[in-house]
């Protein structure tokens, strides 16, 4: 007979820094309550999942629509270092599209 193990150990290809992103219309708004956030691990995560999807035009379209760049803008007073540096490198990326400037 044979016994289920549960191991303890994280899959090796999960990154626990990247958030669960919603799909469709519903991702980026959702990214942007995230970065709104008390939690500082949530402003993390949306951050590092920001900073993926804003290589799209149509991305960053959608975010200058629905306000996250004030939402950027209030972070880049944040305490956390990381916080202000991903803040920036989303900035940064979205700057570097047409759409952006």
């Amino acid at each position: 007979m044979a016994d289920a193990r549960i191991s303890t150990y994280l899959p090796p290809n999960v990154n626990p820094t990247q958030a669960a992103i919603a799909y469709g219309c519903r991702a980026l708004p959702k990214l942007n309550e995230e970065l709104q956030a008390d939690d500082l691990l949530t402003r993390q995560k949306a951050l590092m999942a920001l900073c993926d999807l804003m290589h799209d035009p149509e991305h960053v379209y959608t975010a200058i629509r629905i306000g996250c760049l004030e939402s950027l803008k209030a972070l880049l007073r944040d305490t956390n270092d990381l916080v202000r540096i991903k803040t920036t490198e989303v900035l940064y990326i979205m700057a570097t599209h047409n759409v952006g400037r």
